[in-house]
C-alpha cells in the first residue's frame, strides 16, 4: 500500500505545481478533494491493515498528519509568506500519507527548494541586493513591533513546485523506505 499512497501523492503534487507555476494559485478543486480522499484512504488503510489500528486508528493517523501540515503552514500564511492553497496542499500531503514525519519532511524539503528557487530568481532578475535590503528593513520594522509593508513588485516563487519536489523526496524516504544520499 505504500507504493499506492506514494503514487496518489505524486498525482496530487504534480498538477498543483504546474497550476501554481502557470496561474500563481493552487486551486481548492484540487486540494480539498485530496484532503478528503486522504482521510478516506487513511480509514481504508486502517480497516484493511492489521497493524494500522482499525478504521478509527487509520482515520486518526490521517487526521493527525493533516493537522501536522495545516497548523505550522497556517502560521506562515497569516504572516503573509504563502497562499491559502499552499497551506491546503501541505494538509493534503499529510492526509494522504497519514505520516506526520513525512509531511514535516516534505515541508522542510519544500522550503529548502523554494529558497533555492528564490535565490535563482533574484540572481536572474538582478535584485539580490534590493531584496536583502527590503528584508533588512522589514526585520527592523518587525523588531519595532510595527507590521512591515512589503512591496509586491518582486517575482513570486511558486511554493507548490517546492512542495512537489519536497513531497516526492519525503514520500520516497518515509513511505518507500528509500535511502537518500543525505539521509
Amino acid at each position: 500500500m505504500p507504493a499506492l499512497t506514494y503514487a496518489l501523492l505524486c498525482v496530487v503534487l504534480a498538477p498543483a505545481a504546474v497550476i501554481d507555476c502557470r496561474r500563481g494559485v493552487v486551486p481548492n478543486r484540487l486540494t480539498v478533494p485530496a484532503m478528503i480522499g486522504g482521510l478516506v484512504l487513511g480509514a481504508i488503510r486502517g480497516a484493511t491493515q492489521p497493524d494500522a489500528g482499525g478504521l478509527i486508528g487509520g482515520l486518526g493517523a490521517s487526521a493527525l498528519a493533516l493537522f501536522a501540515g495545516l497548523a505550522p503552514m497556517a502560521l506562515v500564511f497569516y504572516a503573509g509568506g504563502i497562499g491559502g492553497g499552499d497551506v491546503k496542499l501541505v494538509g493534503a500531503v499529510g492526509a494522504i500519507t497519514a505520516s506526520w514525519p513525512c509531511v514535516l519532511g516534505a515541508v522542510f524539503y519544500g522550503f529548502v527548494i523554494a529558497a533555492v528557487m528564490a535565490l535563482v530568481l533574484m540572481i536572474r532578475h538582478g535584485i539580490v541586493k534590493r531584496t536583502f535590503m527590503r528584508l533588512l528593513g522589514a526585520a527592523w520594522t518587525a523588531a519595532a513591533r510595527i507590521k512591515p509593508v512589503l512591496p509586491t513588485d518582486s517575482p513570486k516563487v511558486p511554493f507548490a513546485m517546492g512542495m512537489c519536489v519536497g513531497g516526492m523526496l519525503a514520500g520516497a524516504e518515509v513511505l518507500l523506505g528509500l535511502q537518500l544520499p543525505w539521509s
